[in-house]
């Protein structure tokens, strides 16, 4: 049988100090779950759309009216450089 090595001499008088319990909040999560960035080709169209951490939820379509922040139209995109395929695409 193994023998466990002593514990340190405790000075004498010496007393332990007490357990102290706190309730810390867990530190905030991210403004942003999600970033989606829109390319033509090797092109960004548009802005980064950012998605906020209240939305669980993102929806990407061809429509022109985001209804809110959970929702990327990339209807409302223009480009000026725009391809005929990038258009079929889309």
């Amino acid at each position: 049988a193994r023998r466990r090595p002593p514990s340190p001499p405790r000075p004498t008088g010496a007393r332990t100090p007490p357990l102290v319990r706190a309730c810390v909040p867990p530190p905030p999560g991210p403004e942003f779950w999600c970033s989606i960035a829109y390319f033509e080709m090797d092109v960004q169209v548009g802005e980064i759309f950012k998605v906020p951490s209240s939305c669980p939820v993102v929806i990407v379509d061809g429509y022109v009216d985001p209804s809110g922040g959970d929702r990327f139209c990339l209807g409302q995109l223009s480009n000026v450089h725009r391809t005929d395929a990038s258009e079929r695409a889309r």
